[in-house]
């Protein structure tokens, strides 16, 4: 029994190392993946958050809170607008993430020992900015607020316990958008179901060709039929098996988990067919260039696998270095969650993801075109082959 199992463990250990592609996805793409994720999160913390700010105050101690929130990395001031309306329509547009809102009268209210206090209003939308922000902006109004205290003990002489009853300070106060009960619900799954639903019609569409070659039917598929007969034929089965998911899949969510959501669910499945005709064609493409299914899966695998990490639906590609971001921006799934977030979440109609439907449209287009050269290199060989074996037999 020894002997038996020993030459089994050796034959299989031999054909680990002898099989590339086995070799290649149990130690290269791992290795892939966490370098990946490495710089990934290299910046450590959610970074350069886009902020409005709102000084309606317009003294020393607004300007100080100005500059706290600048100096903490957390933000990045990206406009200054007169109301707390204009800085609204910045955050739904989606042009800020936070609304940073100093009333009227703060230095005033601070300096005659009145309650004072300064609003942020934050995108809750995506937990991991919210949850940073709310964080990062109570330092930096407590260190400003800590300070001015300071001051005006130091000023009065008012030390020592005398000193504590003059502690005044600015409140904080936060408002948070979208998802104001913090809910993980309501976030993660939205993304999650993406990502499963990206990855099944994937590694089902980058078999169709694969699949044919193998069994040694392509060759007799390509000289019967024109690439647009073969490219309907083996995508509109997967296109519809993907539709009938993805409504499967979001009539779960919505209506079995009773996840709250804002927008239409008609504009979500235009959405999503655009999703699913980039994710075919690429797959597709994909499908065309493997010469084994092994293969395809292979490469399926490796874009499908870290898409979600990648989306920026969970960390923002503000925060991802640029090398990253530009891998993140060509993904499929990146503008998809983008859209279901500006949808389900925040409740916008389809003008708002009008720039994920064209860039999910160029990437179709792009999928469809690479499978054509591919498509046209290899009726090209194939002919040449004939020629070769009729100039022999000859």
């Amino acid at each position: 029994m020894v002997n038996s199992f020993s030459h089994l463990f050796w034959s299989e250990w031999k054909n680990l190392f002898a099989n590339k592609t086995i070799r290649n996805i149990l130690f290269l793409v791992p290795l892939i993946y966490l370098t990946m994720f490495g710089f990934l999160y290299s910046e450590k913390k959610v970074m350069e958050i886009p902020t409005v700010m709102v000084d309606a105050d317009q003294t020393e101690l607004s300007r100080e809170l100005y500059r706290a929130f600048e100096v903490d990395h957390t933000f990045r001031i990206t406009s200054i607008v007169g109301t707390e309306e204009e800085a609204m329509k910045l955050v739904d547009k989606g042009e800020a993430n936070i609304a940073l809102i100093i009333p009227a009268g703060l230095e005033k209210d601070v300096k005659a020992g009145r309650e004072a206090e300064v609003l942020t209003v934050i995108d809750g939308s995506n937990i991991m900015i919210s949850n940073t922000a709310v964080r990062a902006a109570n330092t930096a109004i407590k260190s400003v607020s800590a300070g001015t205290t300071l001051k005006k003990m130091e000023a009065l002489g008012g030390w020592g316990e005398e000193g504590k009853n003059m502690f005044t300070g600015i409140d904080y106060r936060y408002r948070v958008l979208y998802n104001p009960t913090f809910s993980y619900l309501s976030f993660m799954v939205f993304g999650l179901a993406g990502t499963v639903l990206q990855q099944v019609l994937f590694l089902g569409i980058v078999l169709s060709v694969a699949q044919q070659k193998e069994e040694g039917t392509w060759k007799d598929t390509l000289s019967r039929h024109g690439f647009f007969a073969i490219t309907a034929s083996k995508l509109l089965p997967y296109f519809l098996a993907g539709t009938l998911n993805m409504f499967l899949a979001f009539t779960l969510m919505l209506k079995g988990f009773d996840i709250p959501y804002y927008g239409s669910t008609f504009d979500l499945m235009l959405l999503a067919t655009m999703f699913n005709l980039a994710v075919l064609a690429i797959g597709y493409a994909i499908s065309f260039v493997s010469s084994s299914q092994l293969q395809a899966t292979q490469i399926g695998m490796m874009i499908a696998v870290p898409s979600f990490m990648l989306s920026g639906y969970t960390w923002p590609l503000m925060s991802m270095p640029t090398g990253i971001a530009a891998i993140a921006k060509s993904l499929p799934l990146t503008y998809f969650l983008d859209g279901v977030r500006e949808i389900l979440t925040k409740g916008h109609g389809l003008s708002t993801v009008m720039d994920d439907f064209m860039v999910l449209g160029f990437m179709t287009l792009i999928g469809l075109f690479a499978a054509y050269v591919i498509y046209l290199l290899q009726i090209r060989k194939m002919k040449g082959k004939v020629r070769e074996q009729t100039a022999v037999e000859i």
